[in-house]
Formats: structure tokens, sequence, C-alpha cells
């Protein structure tokens, strides 16, 4: 290791009007942890003469003062008139503050590696964390490219001291005799490029150009508060091609200046094209400017040649490939590394794709989407989304396997029975995504948001309007249901807000409503707003043509197929789907149109029967919890926060109103279909909120899904109607005089301006409000880290079914209760439950009936069935996490509290734990029902394989129908020609 008395250093600071910063930096430098040979301070025509500032931190120092027009190059040459000296020189910028051991770092790794130019790594100037630069890569056109992004945090991730092809100013240190053979900086460059142009001459030598991350440097980099953007740009473009025409030789000028000037040709049609005509010009002027000047190139040229060691074949290896401006236009990554912050704004890509053409609209629409939907669930992404709620885990793939094909149910104290169709698909799934079954949960999760919105924008194309599907994706992204249902664990609601869209897609296809129908004769076709009952006998499924039939069957087949894999999810879509069609027919009456109502009813109806055969045979299992098997009402929203779908930590008490208004446009302005559509859409929203009222005052005969799940149909008529905003707005208003209407469209607007302000402020958070924790640490699953089975005891779950992290039964008014092993926690095979057996409903019973029996050993007569531990939830998660909470009843707790055999357990927020002191007597294994073997009986196999033939012959029938329609389309077409 080289002493510090052997290194020889002499620092050069540039100044030019120099801020408060200016005194941190020459303290910085005061501070160094070796002996500066020599200072120098430089300063280009300073107002205030900063003499005096300087000798205060730096009492030895020598400062030069320049004309005011003198620029940074000129300004650092001036070490050049000193006598020549062994050992390295420090070129800084006035805005840098450097670390103590900042040059020594830099010194002794250039003896160590016999580098000519090393640099530091460095960082914002208020936040030492986020780092700015750490070296440049250069492309053979001489553009730099930052290794870092913009606004990466220091983790260590560039720690590494490696080549470079260039480091940006602000602190370089340089071996003296090299900065004197390739004679400094070029003087004809100021403020911009001079750093890259110094390391590419340095290369010709033969010198290493490195970067020592381990030196750090604040860096304030405040160029665009001394010069304007635009003159920042068109330094850098001058300085670039000055360096691109002057360092290559003669074969790499013939062969990479024509590419330069190419790329610079297409960046020139690109600025005209987009309207950036200041950027059009620096492209232009920057090689205008430098060919005028070939006398200057030529001399530099004559200076380069006469000192270089290195052709410019060995020093291409360093650079990066490719073309970076080009790759920086594909990407959509505006603004260089080496651009020193100018053209910020659009990029020429984005401006450039946005006027060419609709489809390209749409990328970069989806594009924004898609980035929000990652940014606001990067947490959830990288980091795993708890347990809470119905979330539940997937278990292996091999688990979800022999779930399915297997007759024993890991339900209650164990059933045999028929597996959900929902396993099967998962186990499908979860082939697709490579045994990855907890990627494959994140999509079923987190996927759901995107897909929706694909669907939302599906399902408008046939309005022939591209803005109409921009904001209808805006407003349907912006409902805060996906998000609450994540908060709240209701994944059903989560399954449904991506499955909904493409569901009423296919209905509306079928039934085909303007615009989704055409005009063939098929009913509902007519394109003018009839009188109410008009045509009604087109109601009448035979005034259909057999040409027409197939395609009944077809789209009856699309909307089985879509439901039938919908409910193998969610058994609550059977709901969902009674609401959307009673929502489009009643609609339809209000806004007096019905045509295709008749065709709407056949295709839901026999779709829903197509889609309770291919899930047969557990579908008549499945059908008994959700009808009249749980508790129902108890959620606390209140009508105001129903319709501003406030039933989560999303919402606002004000802005949650910017929704429904941006919705009111069309019901003022629109007519025809516009109008008709804007009244279905309300419908949908304002009676799926009626029913979520009803199921939280309990006044429904039957318990309801919670409100999430319900007003799923509500979100997707909002944004039809909000759309339909925009139609009303480029048809009906321009037949108005000027007046009240005029000035509806901008409230609309500045309402939908007002509601994404929630979902940017959730995108921030970077987890949707998703708890932060769950149960699966709770004892007994902590003894259990693994996650494996093998516990012999069971667990009896008591609660609210929206905070039980499994399916259960009925218990008592707001109670239900369900077992699972003790040994592993309930994964998403205990997610569908069916009807209670006999065995399980005693359970239940046990605990009821205690009070009433004065019961005071209930821990003895649940050993029998092997319960070792009762689980008594009250919150979603532990405390403070999950907002969502239902408290259980005084005298459950009364009741538990008084049993002489059950001890309360870990004290955990949100859950209490009971453990059984009884011991489980060996005979409780009879009562507990024992798996069989993992292939199921002859039976079962062949009700399984029908099952898969069902589904196999549904698809074929789908797709071999829309083929012969497809073929009638065309042959159609060529007999018209």
């Amino acid at each position: 290791m080289t002493a510090k008395s052997d290194i020889r250093i002499q620092i050069v600071i540039v100044s030019h009007d120099p801020g408060l910063w200016f005194d941190e930096m020459l303290e910085s430098v005061a501070a160094q942890d070796l002996q500066l040979v020599n200072v120098t301070v430089v300063d280009t025509g300073s107002e205030a003469d900063p003499t005096a500032r300087v000798h205060r931190f730096l009492p030895q120092a020598t400062v030069h003062r320049l004309e005011p027009d003198s620029g940074f190059a000129s300004a650092a040459n001036r070490v050049l008139e000193a006598d020549p000296a062994p050992g390295f020189i420090a070129v800084c910028h006035d805005d840098v503050v450097l670390a103590p051991n900042a040059l020594r770092l830099l010194a002794e790794e250039a003896i160590r590696s016999n580098a000519g130019i090393v640099g530091p790594k460095y960082v914002d100037w208020d936040d030492s964390s986020v780092i700015r630069q750490v070296g440049l890569l250069v492309d053979k056109t001489g553009t730099p490219v930052s290794t870092v992004e913009p606004g990466e945090l220091d983790q260590q991730q560039h720690d590494a001291v490696q080549d470079m092809f260039a480091v940006p100013g602000g602190c370089v240190l340089v071996r003296e005799d090299l900065f004197r053979a390739v004679g400094g900086f070029d003087p004809k460059m100021s403020f911009c490029y001079e750093h890259v142009d110094l390391c590419w001459r340095a290369r010709t030598v033969g010198a290493r150009v490195m970067v020592v991350p381990s030196a750090v440097v604040r860096h304030r980099q405040r160029l665009h508060e001394r010069l304007t953007p635009a003159l920042v740009g068109r330094l850098y473009r001058r300085h670039r091609v000055r360096t691109l025409l002057s360092v290559y030789g003669l074969w790499h000028t013939l062969r990479v200046v024509p590419q330069a000037m190419i790329l610079a040709a297409f960046g020139l049609l690109a600025a005209v094209l987009t309207g950036h005509v200041s950027r059009a010009r620096q492209i232009a002027g920057s090689w205008g400017y430098n060919l005028v000047r070939l006398g200057s190139i030529r001399e530099r040229r004559r200076e380069i040649t006469r000192v270089r060691h290195v052709g410019d074949a060995h020093i291409r290896l360093s650079q990066a490939r490719g073309y970076a401006q080009l790759n920086s236009f594909l990407t959509d990554r505006g603004g260089g590394a080496g651009s020193s912050g100018f053209g910020r704004g659009p990029s020429a890509r984005s401006a450039l794709l946005s006027r060419l053409s609709r489809s390209r609209v749409s990328v970069v629409v989806w594009l924004a989407a898609l980035v929000l939907v990652l940014l606001g669930a990067r947490g959830l992404i990288t980091g795993g989304i708890p347990v809470a709620g119905g979330l539940t885990r997937l278990g292996s793939s091999s688990d979800l396997l022999s779930g399915w094909w297997s007759e024993f149910r890991p339900v209650g104290l164990g059933q045999v029975g028929f597996a959900p169709t929902g396993l099967g698909v998962l186990t499908l799934l979860s082939w697709l995504f490579l045994g990855e079954t907890g990627l494959l949960r994140t999509v079923l999760i987190v996927g759901m948001v995107p897909l929706g919105g694909l669907g939302v924008w599906r399902l408008m194309r046939p309005f022939g309007a591209l803005w109409i599907q921009v904001v209808a994706l805006a407003v349907y992204l912006a409902n805060p249901v996906p998000y609450n249902a994540l908060a709240n664990g209701v994944w059903d609601a989560l399954l449904l807000y991506g499955a909904v869209p493409w569901l009423m897609g296919a209905v509306l296809a079928g039934g085909r409503l303007t615009p989704f129908g055409s005009s063939e004769g098929i009913p509902g076709s007519e394109a003018r707003r009839p009188a109410f009952l008009k045509g009604t006998r087109t109601w009448l499924p035979g005034s259909w043509s057999s040409k027409q039939r197939p395609l009944v069957v077809r789209e009856i087949l699309g909307v089985g197929l879509l439901l039938g894999l919908t409910v193998a999810m969610v058994t609550e879509a059977l709901v969902v789907v009674v609401l959307l069609l009673a929502g489009l027919l009643l609609g339809s009456f209000l806004a007096g149109t019905a045509a295709g109502a008749a065709r709407i009813v056949l295709v839901v109806v026999a779709g829903a029967a197509v889609a309770a055969v291919l899930n047969l045979p557990w579908l008549l299992d499945g059908l008994s919890p959700l009808f009249g098997d749980r508790p129902g009402g108890g959620h606390g929203n209140s009508w105001a926060e129903l319709l501003r779908f406030d039933t989560g930590p999303f919402g606002d008490d004000r802005l949650g109103w910017a929704l429904p208004v941006a919705a009111v446009l069309p019901l003022a302005l629109a007519d025809d279909y516009r109008l008709a559509w804007a009244v279905r859409g309300w419908t949908l929203y304002m009676g799926t909120a009626a029913v979520a009222l009803a199921a939280e005052q309990d006044w429904s005969p039957v318990p309801l899904p919670r409100p999430e799940v319900i007003q799923v149909p509500g979100a997707v008529g909002l944004a039809i109607a909000a759309a339909m905003g925009v139609a009303a707005f480029q048809v009906d208003v321009r037949r108005y005089r000027f007046g009240w209407r005029q000035f509806v469209p901008l409230t609309a607007l500045v309402a939908l301006v007002a509601a994404m302000l929630p979902l940017l402020a959730i995108v921030a958070g970077g987890h949707w409000n998703a708890t932060d924790d769950d149960y699966t640490d709770v004892v007994p699953f902590s003894d259990n880290p693994a996650g494996g089975g093998g516990g012999e005891g069971r667990v009896l779950w008591i609660g609210h079914p929206d905070v039980l992290p499994l399916g259960s039964w009925k218990l008592d008014d707001g109670l239900s209760f369900a077992v699972s092993d003790s040994g592993a926690f309930p994964t998403v095979a205990q997610r569908w439950v069916g009807e209670v057996d006999d065995r399980t409903r005693q359970v239940g019973q046990a605990v009821v009936g205690a009070p009433t029996a004065g019961t005071k050993r209930l821990g003895a007569e649940l050993s029998q069935w092997g319960i070792d531990t009762i689980l008594v939830a009250e919150r979603l998660a532990p405390a403070p996490y999950g907002d969502l909470s239902q408290p259980a009843p005084e005298w459950l707790f009364d009741m538990l509290d008084g049993q002489l055999d059950l001890a309360p357990g870990s004290l955990t927020a949100g859950i209490a734990t009971y453990h059984n002191t009884t011991p489980i007597p060996l005979s409780a294994e009879l009562s507990v029902a024992v798996p069989p073997d993992d292939r199921a009986s002859g039976p079962t196999r062949l009700l399984l394989a029908m099952q898969l033939a069902l589904w196999v012959v549904a698809l074929i029938g789908l797709a071999r129908l829309s083929t012969d329609e497809e073929s009638r389309r065309r042959s159609s077409r060529g007999e018209t020609r």
C-alpha cells in the first residue's frame, strides 16, 4: 500500500457565482485525510470575489479570476501553466462535497490499477442514500448511458471497482502526465460533455478509466439553475458531434459518422412530428455548427493522431453495444446520461406514437396502467401477500392434484365426497406455472386488477371511440372495490373484479344490444331507440332463422364456459350473474328499449345451465353454504358508504363522490343508445348498492355475500356510464345552444381527475392497503414452521366468516365455526366447505349448547373429536394490521373463560387462543374420517372423467361454431362481391 506522504495531489476548483454550498465544499477539501500539494481555485467571472471565502478554509490556496465568458475547460486547464510535477490532478466543480477519504481512495486505486483517470460515486446532495452517477457507458456514436436508474437507492450494488468508458464531471482525478499528454480539456467545450471527451482521448493513449465507488462525493448537479435547458441541450449535442468527428481514425470515421448522421436524421424527424421544434433545431444545429468548423476539427484530429497509441478497434471493445439513442427511443427512456437533465417532459417516442396511430395510443395507455399496477402492488409482488381472510395459500401442485382426485375432503372432521371443481382448475393453472403456486397465487390476486381493466377495455370497444375506452378503463381502475377487497381479504371479489367485465361482454354480444349487435335481422340490432315494447315479436326464439341458431348456441357456450370457470372459483358468481341480468333488464326497461331482452335472458339462463353442468357434482354440495348456511349482515356500511364503494380503508368522504359525479354527464346530455347505456350503467350501480344495503341491514331472506362481491357489477356499470359521457360530449353536446350543458363536461372532467387522486395515493403505498400480517405464526401453527401436516390434534375456529381464513358453517347470529388440522395452516382446499356433515355439526352444537347446559368441561367433550386448540378470531389480522374487525359476543368469551379444562394461550391481538388441557383419547381417531388412498374410487373416477369430457366437448364445440361462423362471413363477403 502506498503511504499517504507518497501521494501527491494538486486540486483545481472551478467556480462561478457559488452559493452558500461553496463553504461546505471548501471545508470538505480542507478535511481530506492527506496533504494536498497545491489547491487552486479558478473563478470564471463571479460577481463577488471568492478569495476571502477560500482563504477562510484553505489559507494556502491560490485564487485566479478569469473573464466572465471563460468556460470550464479553459479554467481547468490553468493547471497546465504550472511546472510539470509527478502526481495527480483533481479537477472539481464548486458544487460538490468530498468525503474525507475520497481523494486518497481515488489515488490509491489509480496507483494500484495503473489507471489514468478515476472517478468517485456521486450521491444526491440532499439525500446521500440516493445514487446520482457511478461512471458512464458510451456507445460508438458518443451517446453516454448512465449505469444507475433515476432515484436508485444506494444498497452497495455498484460498489465494485471497475473499468468505465468515462466518468462524469464533479470530481475527477487524472494523472498529471496524462493530463498534459492529451492537452487537458478541449478549450472549445464548456459546461457539457468535456469529461467524456477527456476520457475518450485518454483511451487513445492507452490509459485506463475507472470508477471507485468507495470514494463518495455529494453533487448538487444544478446546471439547470445556471443555464437554460435549451442552452444545455444545444451545448451537449454540439460537443458530442465535435468529439465524434475528432477522436476516430479515418476508417472508423467513415464507418461510424454516417450511422450517427442517420440516427440524427431519425431524431430530427421524430422531433418535427412531435412538435419539439427546439429539439429539432438542436439536432440540426449540432451538425451544422461543427461542419462549418472543419478546420478546427482537422487540427484537433492531428493533435490526437500525434499522441495516439491505441487503435479504434481496441477502444470499440470498451464501448456500449448498439445505439443508446435508439434504445432510449424504443424503451421510452428520455434524457440520456449525458443530457445533463435537459429535454425533460414527454419523450419523443411517446409523443410520436401517440400522434401516429390510434393503436399506439392504446399501447401508451396500457403501459401507464400497468406501471400504476406494478408500482401500486410492488410490495405485494416482492414481499408476498399475507394469508388473511379468503386470501388462502394454495399448497403445492401435488397437493392440489391429490385434493381434486381424492374422495377425501379435509374440511370439518373430514368428509368423503366430490372435490370442488376449483381444485381442478388450480391444478391445471399450477402446471402452466411449472408448479410455482406462490407465483400463481400472486397472479390470481394482483393480476385480477389489470385483467378486469382489460375486460372493460374490450367491453367498450364496440362503441368505436378510443377515449370511451380510456375513460372506462380509468374509472374502473380507480374504483375502490378491488383494493378494499384486498384489504378485507375478500378473494372472491378480486376474482369477480377480473371476470365480470369479460362475462358481461359475452352476455351483451349474445344479446345483440346496440352497438354489440349486427344488422342481419337479429333481434336487438335496431340502431335507433325504439318505444317500449316495440318489436315484441322479435323477443320470440321462434322468429330466429335457421342461420341464427348456431350463433345462439355459440354465444350460450361462450357464456357457459366463462361462467363455469368463474363459478368453479367463486360460487357467489351465481348471485352476481343474477344481479347482472336484473340490472340489464331493468335498465333497458327504464331506458325505454326492450330489444334483445329475450335473447339476453336466454343466453344468461342457458349459459348458467351449461356452467352448472360443468361444475357438477360439486355444485350441488356447494350451494348449501351459499344460501342460508352463513350469518348475514353486520358489516356496518351505510348507504352513503356503499354508493362510494367505501367498504374498507380505500375511500374518502369527499373524493369518493367523484366517480358518480363523473358519470352524471350522459344523463344530462346523452341521447339515443348512449343514454340507454348510461341508464343501464346507473341501474347496475344503484341496484347493486341497494342489494348491498339489504345485505348490510339483513333485510334479505337469504344471507348475501360481502358488499365488495355484490358491487362488482355496479363498478362495471359506473365505468360504462362515465364512458358514455365521452360519447355524449362528442356527439350530443354540439346539438345544443350555448348554456349550462356546455359546463357539464368540464364538471365531469374535474370529477374524473379528482377520482384519480386516491388511486395515486394508494400507488405510492406500494401494497394497496393490504394487511402486513396474518395468523400463520399463531400457536399451534407456529410449532410447524414448515407448514407441513402431521399434527394429530385439530383446531376449532370460531368467529365471523369474514375474518376466518377458511370456509365455515353458521354457528349462531354473527358466528361461524370450522375445524382444521393443527399441523398446518388452512389452505385453499378448506376454502370450499360444502354442506356440514352430522359429526362436524355436533362440534358446533357442543359450543352453542354449553352455556345452556352449564358445561364446565367443554374441553373434555371436544377432545372426543381430537380438538386440542380453540381460536376465536375477531380481526382479519393481528392488531394493528387489518382494519376489518368482527367482535365475538360476550357470551362466547364468558363461556370459554369459565371452562375448567380450557387454558388461555398466547396473547395475540385480534385472536384469542384456548388450549384443551384434557388429553385426547386414542378413540378420538375413530371419530375423525380417515382419508382413503390417493386414488379415487371407480364411480368417482368415472364422474371426474365425465366432467373433464364435458369441458373438452364445450371448448371444441365453441371453437367449431366460431370457425363455421367465420367461414360463413367470408363466404357471404365473397358472394357480395
